[in-house]
């Protein structure tokens, strides 16, 4: 309570920041970006205080300055933000550029808080902006040959070519709470590897990495837009009072990751292996409705061949990684006895076949094939027709939708059911590899930038205590990146958790560590939910 005081003593006392945004400064060629941060009242010390407001201002200052850039003139007539705005690639270079940029004139206010500028050589842009970029009367053109201007501050060498690699180095800083320096020496390694792929690629990124008293037992990071590292090297690492400072090397991966079978592997192994079941239905040419062996128990008026989807499906799963498969007879069987389900599946009848299969995602659909007429080109009798299948990936404990998909695709035949199954069986395929891909970029997201998940907490006193053990579990639980209260009634709390890493890691670490004032224990778990209750 009396570093609470203190705190807000210094904030009130803290000189007020400067409210202008930057400037280009033509005579050094310079562009600066000014940023500010205000320090956060319930940090758990000053080192996280500090931390949290240079990052806030780093991020301002970076805002105003492509802010700034954008409003440049060009030779042509307009802006660089029109520029920008139809170039994405020349928008994610730029993006890199700004964010490699170190900060200048920072100045640390008492209370924690922070504020920066960043400068970033006019010279040292794209050569095409640098080019089409209208400077002063009087003024030499921007060079656009990475040659910086004298006296500019020292820059992060800027990314490296390796065959199908970017190779970038970058430093990543986090304090140190609790005496915890490894949980710190990982969230350093995983800020440096965020700051290297939006360095490199314009890219949000982040670690997922499994450490033993400081050995590194395996690293693979995921991004879901341009790239992923595929590993890292240590460049250097230190310590700054309570901050853990980490230089990483990062190699950094250009190919999708759903066509990365080794990283959708550790994708998997991050996300715990998840177990998923396919339930589709089929209507082929000749059928009233969509039909399933699983479908309100009458598999007697399906015939055996109706699996078209189904099987296809599993297997571009397979293929695509996905190891924890269940097996399509029990998974018909099972859905049987759960009943009731035809073209829609609810929250309760998914957290049912959990129960009964293991299965923590269902992807769950339906395909339909139509005659589209005759084609005399290919000669007598042959039919064109086409399929298409829709269908979505859902959590089982949570129902929460993963990915929705659909495709469609023709095929010809001679006779009519013929070609509706080719048809089925290419949307099917189609719509597997579109599923891959959507499941990975969300499980990517999950691992990278967080997964969110629900936590209760029972037998919470009062609200006050409810808003103390919401920022105890921010500031001191390793993976947690943000807590946002739903609800608090009648001694129970309900939380909304962003996530980096598993669900039972989390518990595990609540359970075990001591937060503050607080002894926690779990009640129930599922792969997205955590029941806890606070002990005396």
């Amino acid at each position: 309570m009396l570093g609470r005081i203190a705190l807000i003593a210094a904030l009130t006392a803290a000189p007020a920041f400067a409210q202008t945004k930057g400037g280009i400064d033509w005579n050094r060629r310079v562009l600066v970006g000014h940023g500010q941060g205000a320090p956060d009242l319930n940090a758990p010390s000053v080192a996280v205080a500090r931390l949290g407001a240079e990052r806030a201002a780093r991020l301002d200052a970076y805002r105003n300055a492509l802010e700034l850039l954008k409003g440049l003139e060009v030779q042509s007539g307009g802006s660089v933000a029109s520029l920008l705005q139809n170039d994405a690639t020349l928008t994610t270079r730029v993006e890199g550029s700004l964010k490699g940029v170190k900060p200048v004139k920072t100045h640390y206010y008492s209370d924690g808080g922070v504020s920066l500028d960043i400068e970033v050589p006019l010279d040292e842009l794209p050569a095409e902006l640098a080019r089409a970029i209208r400077v002063p009367a009087g003024m030499t053109p921007l060079a656009g040959a990475g040659a910086g201007a004298a006296g500019t501050p020292a820059q992060i060498p800027p990314a490296q070519v390796q065959g199908d690699m970017l190779v970038q180095v970058a430093q990543g800083e986090a304090a140190v709470l609790d005496n915890d320096r490894p949980a710190a020496r990982q969230k350093a390694i995983d800020d440096a590897l965020r700051r290297a792929v939006e360095m490199a690629a314009g890219t949000r990124v982040s670690a997922t990495t499994e450490t033993k008293d400081f050995q590194l037992k395996m690293d693979q990071v995921l991004t879901h837009a341009q790239g992923f590292v595929r590993r890292y090297e240590i460049v250097r690492e230190g310590m700054d009072g309570a901050v853990v400072q980490v230089a990483v090397r990062a190699f950094i991966g250009t190919a999708e990751l759903d066509k990365d079978l080794e990283a959708m592997g550790l994708l998997m192994a991050r996300k715990g292996m998840p177990r998923t079941m396919v339930l589709i239905a089929e209507q082929n040419i000749g059928m009233a409705a969509p039909r399933a062996v699983w479908m309100r128990g009458e598999s007697a008026l399906v015939s055996a061949d109706l699996r078209i989807a189904e099987t296809t499906v599993l297997d571009a799963l397979k293929n695509g990684g996905f190891g924890q498969l269940i097996d399509p007879e029990i998974a018909a069987e099972k859905t049987v006895q759960v009943g009731g389900i035809a073209s829609e599946i609810t929250a309760a009848q998914a957290r049912k076949l959990k129960s009964l299969t293991g299965a923590e995602v269902i992807l769950f659909g339906q395909a339909i094939a139509t005659v589209r007429g005759e084609m005399p080109d290919l000669g007598p009798g042959w039919l064109s027709c086409t399929a298409t299948i829709t269908g979505r990936a859902v959590n089982t404990d949570n129902g929460d939708i993963l990915s929705t998909a659909e495709a469609t695709q023709s095929a010809a035949q001679l006779d009519d059911v013929s070609c509706g199954k080719e048809a089925i069986k290419k949307a099917s395929r189609a719509f597997g590899q579109e599923m891959i891909k959507k499941i990975a970029a969300r499980w990517s997201k999950d691992v990278s930038s967080g997964n969110d998940i629900h936590v209760t907490v029972r037998k919470v006193p009062s609200f006050r205590t409810a808003s103390d053990f919401r920022a105890a579990l921010s500031q001191r639980v390793r993976g947690v990146r943000n807590v946002s209260q739903r609800s608090f009634a009648s001694g129970t709390q309900e939380l909304d958790v962003t996530l980096q890493g598993s669900t039972e890691e989390f518990a595990q670490e609540v359970e075990a560590k001591k937060l503050g004032k607080f002894s926690v224990r779990v009640i129930g778990l599922t792969a997205n939910t955590v029941d806890l209750e606070l002990g005396q």
